[in-house]
């Protein structure tokens, strides 16, 4: 906590024309007070270095503002309609069209008013002043925040060319350092999510693999029950058609007179068959099973044949039954 807070005192300086005013800040209160004065711009570079080097507690960071003069500030109107980098550049392409130049180049800014339609507000400095700031915040070992007007609330930064290429490229180096940082903890990721991809399919097909013997037993067991379920299911089909059988054949020798003889009985479980034999009157015997109704619907498979038998007639006879005709 206590480096945190030594990073966090500022030196701020007010550079007017030939004056230099200094305080430190600690938490919004102000610490410490000092005023110099320089004559060149070599030394306003040792005025802040000596600056920096007065307050008891140490600063580390540096906020510049500039005075009226040596800063000159304008309200630009009817300018084209376009981004705030473009912005910058047009202002700084004709720096020589807004503000005086004093045969020294320019350090220019200019951001969009809030509100304004076309209207923009635009500073400039003459470059070697701000750079002899730099120098002055290097020797102190000062981190250099920016450099802006004073008494104005526009964001206006007037750093020279040279210092904001600077820190063009190592904002560039930390972009691309986070990138890569991003890439390799994504790249980290996926290898971490593939390898438990791998683990748990190893551990399932383990599993499965011990899992196979006891399930190929219980698909064995699991046929062998459906196996002997048919087996009985066809024994006890084949018992109930024999007692039903059994039962039909019966019912027909009942119901048949004591003049006629059975030779045949041809009886599916669909309720069709043939029965053949010999009686004395053949119609009788129809009649009789129809009466009795053991079968369904009894017909004539065709005419009575007579037939003399031990000196007696008889009348052979064929009998279906069944919804269909059956075979003869």
């Amino acid at each position: 906590m206590m480096w945190r807070g030594r990073r966090g005192r500022r030196l701020c300086l007010r550079v007017g024309r030939g004056t230099v005013r200094a305080e430190t800040r600690h938490r919004g209160v102000v610490t410490w007070i000092a005023e110099a004065c320089y004559e060149s711009l070599e030394d306003l570079t040792d005025t802040i270095a000596r600056l920096a080097a007065e307050p008891a507690e140490r600063c580390w960071r540096l906020a510049v503002t500039l005075d009226r003069p040596p800063v000159q500030t304008r309200t630009l109107t009817d300018l084209p309609r376009v981004k705030d980098r473009e912005l910058v550049a047009l202002v700084a392409h004709q720096a020589a069209r807004y503000f005086r130049r004093n045969g020294h180049p320019l350090v220019t800014d200019a951001v969009w008013a809030n509100g304004e339609a076309r209207v923009a507000l635009a500073a400039a400095v003459e470059e070697p002043i701000v750079k002899a700031i730099v120098d002055g915040a290097r020797a102190a070992g000062l981190i250099l925040e920016g450099i802006a007007p004073a008494d104005t609330s526009a964001l206006l930064v007037l750093l020279p060319t040279s210092e904001r290429a600077a820190r063009t490229r190592v904002e560039r180096k930390l972009v691309w350092r986070l990138v890569l940082v991003t890439a390799s903890v994504w790249v980290l990721v996926f290898g971490l999510v593939v390898g438990r991809l791998m683990w748990d399919r190893r551990i399932v097909e383990r599993q499965l693999a011990s899992l196979e013997a006891p399930l190929a037993t219980v698909l064995a067991a699991r046929r062998e029950l459906h196996d002997a379920d048919a087996t009985l299911q066809a024994a006890a089909q084949a018992d109930r058609d024999r007692s039903q059988g059994l039962a039909v054949l019966g019912a027909i020798t009942a119901a048949l007179p004591d003049s006629a003889i059975l030779t045949s009985l041809a009886w599916t479980a669909t309720g069709k068959g043939v029965v053949t034999g010999l009686a004395r009157r053949a119609a009788e015997v129809l009649e009789r099973l129809e009466r009795v109704g053991v079968l369904p619907a009894p017909r004539f498979g065709g005419p009575p044949v007579k037939e003399a038998i031990g000196g007696r007639e008889w009348e052979r006879f064929t009998i279906v039954f069944g919804k269909e005709p059956g075979p003869p």
